[in-house]
């Protein structure tokens, strides 16, 4: 089992669906710039291992999610509605992924997602990293967690 294709499909049909925007795998990740304003949207993953998903993408993005899963303009996206947007995203996309690299008669368990700035931060965890590439802007998705490498 391939968890980064599975990861792949997951982020590509949940943002293609919800959000009416096409979705390509990034060849490269492209290196960290400190003057893009970002956001950070993290969910735990509780059992049956523990571990984490994020997305880490520009507010720009989840402006432009809010617009296309609203039909909102610009002006009328709300940082409220940028916070529901990309908690219902991130639930969806771990939900998927766990469900599709579990077997189908075990369970698992999702926290609850947080919502905020991002920050670069060196870890030592272990961890997954794929880019993508949304209307040429990029979206971080970073699995973190033993449980992840030991799936695949």
């Amino acid at each position: 089992m391939d968890v980064e294709q599975l990861l792949v499909d997951a982020v590509s049909e949940t943002i293609e669906t919800m959000a009416f925007m096409e979705v390509n795998k990034a060849d490269a990740i492209t290196p960290y710039d400190e003057h893009l304003v970002r956001l950070r949207v993290e969910i735990l993953i509780n059992a049956p291992f523990p571990g984490e998903m994020r997305l880490v993408l520009p507010k720009s993005l989840a402006g432009l999610f809010a617009q296309n899963m609203y039909s909102l303009e610009e002006q009328d996206v709300t940082d409220e509605t940028v916070e529901d947007v990309l908690g219902e995203i991130i639930n969806i996309v771990a939900g998927r992924l766990m469900a599709d690299i579990l077997p189908d008669d075990q369970t698992f368990q999702l926290g609850l997602p947080l919502i905020g700035p991002d920050a670069f931060l060196e870890t030592e965890a272990s961890s997954h990293a794929i880019e993508f590439n949304i209307e040429n802007i990029p979206l971080w998705v970073v699995l973190f967690g033993d449980g992840f490498q030991s799936a695949a």
